[in-house]
């Protein structure tokens, strides 16, 4: 494998890392709905980029796709937490 190839692939692999750890860092952040939803959105997205990354390395149609889906249901977590803050921040008024 070249250089390049594996070096690429090591950095899909610590973003795979990075995105399991994600449910970790949620108990240092504000309990609110809203920030829940956007952290598990967030790490979605780290782990769905990281695996259509090794698809694109490797040639698997199969993780690529899995990867893009991934990462799409992270941005709609994201925007289902910001929704809740929205609501949220309009209750507290």
């Amino acid at each position: 494998m070249s250089s390049l190839r594996t070096s690429a692939l090591r950095g899909a692999l610590l973003g795979l890392a990075l995105a399991a750890a994600a449910p970790a860092l949620a108990d240092d952040t504000p309990t609110t709905a809203g920030a829940v939803d956007r952290l598990k959105g967030l790490g979605n997205e780290a782990l769905g980029s990281a695996k259509r990354g090794v698809g694109n390395l490797t040639g698997n149609e199969q993780l690529k796709a899995e990867g893009r889906e991934q990462k799409l249901r992270g941005q709609a977590q994201q925007e289902q937490g910001k929704a809740k803050d929205t609501v949220e921040n309009a209750l507290d008024k």
